[in-house]
């Protein structure tokens, strides 16, 4: 990939932790294009294609050294912000973060996931968007009679707006980046892979986090598992699994396959080699049992599995099934049990069918390939399923794919599945695409497990050093102190306990092939 590429803008299509690099915030060699401006001179900027709401400067905090920060709108609608280092601080790249859910405000995943040495500090400049609407992360109803704004959230704004900072970056340093990157999870791991398909010179290196890749097979998913959870839509105040059955559930498994790995800690390294079946366990009612195999098995449409079940765990976390899939101690929402409901409603009621009154309880999935017009229409624009990433791997990008075991938003499994079926297309796979995942961990962090991996230097170490990453270090805080680190190592190895050394110390692990 040209590592200082002219720009063409075109807008109508605690100790152990601070070890993470610094050596990012080394200048970069200069290279004038155009003559640097002032954050104020910046502000009287006029381009096609985008317009600076506000620009200003800010003065250094207690984690950010001073930069200059830029509020923007593209095409009326589509909202960023893009933080600039001083010149004197800048390292010459650009750190893109994603958003969440349905996204509705200017989010930058990158700030959250840099650690304790933040973005700016580490010398990058750094953007977000909106995708293109305002709205809470879990309402859709933006979309309803909208394509071009479910076009701008699928794909184009994150495109359009990595290309505006692109541009104000060379105009305020006066010299264009010499890398890019994009980082997010969630919804923001899913703007990570449809770049990589669709825009795959925009970024060098991307880290995809529990991507929200396949909306319309999550969506069928999330709607299975609400039906078998809540059959009475008057009714959303008990789920067929309440926390009791959870608990009976959670208590079986890691009965049954805590050991595994060697060591009794909570969690599994890999809940796929969880042998136990559900009918097995007893203190269940036939309902819930019927509950717990939609949820493990995945969305089924008569012999056809439309998107894979969650691997065991996270059954009684409160950020686990009880946010997600079941009921915590209080609902989402009004009317929201948890954001499986939230996300499978709001997808079909405003994007896949334009219809407001849509009923998750009666919609009947042996009708289901009869609205494939529909649903194909909304995974055009949504989905980023292509497994052939040729065109990245040309351009030189590297892309680092990770997600917990127990994610209990986006099942691991469907991860798995999508870089398995990168790497059954092209032998060489590895020299572009990695995937790592994580024990324990629930969705973009959290749950028992080591939650914390310094992705940032990891992805530029492969993209700028060309270190392939085999071998990374997941760390779990608690209370502001490291409370265990473990390998997790690049699929399909796995961590292995050596059987003496402490269980809470990565050394004690090694990243075995089997």
């Amino acid at each position: 990939m040209t590592r200082s590429r002219r720009l063409a803008v075109s807008f109508g299509s605690v100790a152990v932790l601070a070890a993470v690099a610094i050596a990012a915030v080394s200048p970069a060699p200069a290279a004038d294009l155009v003559p640097a401006m002032t954050c104020k001179e910046l502000s009287g900027v006029s381009w096609g294609g985008f317009i600076l709401d506000e620009v200003s400067e800010v003065e250094a905090g207690a984690n950010d050294p001073a930069h200059c920060r830029v509020l923007g709108t593209i095409d009326e609608e589509i909202h960023f912000e893009l933080l600039l280092p001083t010149a004197a601080d800048w390292n010459g790249r650009l750190l893109m973060g994603g958003g969440g859910g349905y996204v509705g405000s200017v989010q930058n995943q990158a700030l959250g996931f840099a650690g304790p040495v933040s973005v700016l500090s580490r010398g990058f400049a750094t953007a977000g968007t909106d995708t293109g609407h305002e709205g809470s992360g879990i309402d859709a109803s933006w979309a309803l009679n909208r394509p071009d704004r479910e076009v701008n959230f699928g794909h184009r704004a994150v495109h359009v707006t990595a290309e505006a900072a692109k541009t104000i970056i060379r105009l305020y340093y006066g010299r264009d980046i010499e890398y890019s990157y994009f980082v997010g999870c969630s919804r923001g791991g899913g703007q990570g892979m449809m770049s990589s398909q669709r825009y795959p010179d925009d970024f060098d290196g991307i880290v995809s986090g529990a991507p929200a890749y396949h909306w319309t097979g999550l969506g069928a998913f999330f709607l299975q598992t609400q039906q078998a959870l809540f059959p009475d839509p008057a009714e959303l105040s008990t789920p067929v699994i309440d926390a009791a059955a959870a608990a009976i559930l959670e208590t079986a498994i890691l009965e049954a396959c805590d050991g595994n790995d060697g060591v009794r800690d909570g969690f599994m390294t890999n809940p796929l080699e969880c042998d136990i079946e559900i009918s097995s366990i007893p203190g269940l009612s036939a309902e819930q049992r019927r509950a717990a195999e939609v949820i493990y098995g995945g969305a089924q449409v008569g012999d056809r599995r439309v998107y894979p079940g969650f691997p065991f765990g996270g059954e009684s976390d409160a950020a686990g099934w009880k946010l997600w899939i079941t009921q915590g101690e209080e609902p989402v929402g009004p009317g929201i049990p948890n954001l499986h409901y939230a996300f499978g409603t709001q997808m079909h009621k405003y994007i896949i069918f334009d219809d407001p009154e849509f009923d998750y309880s009666t919609f009947d999935f042996s009708d289901y390939f009869a609205w494939e017009e529909q649903t194909r229409r909304a995974a055009k624009i949504l989905n980023a399923t292509d497994t052939d990433l040729g065109g990245f791997r040309t351009a030189g990008g590297k892309l680092i794919l990770w997600t917990g075991w127990s994610d209990p938003a986006i099942p691991a499994a469907g991860t798995l599945s999508y870089y398995e079926g990168v790497a059954a297309g092209d032998d060489e796979s590895d020299d572009y695409a990695r995937l790592f995942m994580l024990p324990g961990v629930l969705h973009c962090g959290g749950g028992p497990g080591p939650d914390f991996v310094d992705w940032i230097s990891a992805i530029q170490g492969w993209v700028e050093e060309d270190e392939a990453p085999e071998r990374l270090v997941a760390t779990k805080v608690s209370e502001g102190e490291v409370a265990m680190q473990r390998p997790v190592c690049a699929w399909p190895a796995r961590a292995v306990y050596d059987g003496a050394g402490d269980p809470k110390r990565e050394d004690s692990f090694e990243c075995v092939h089997r």
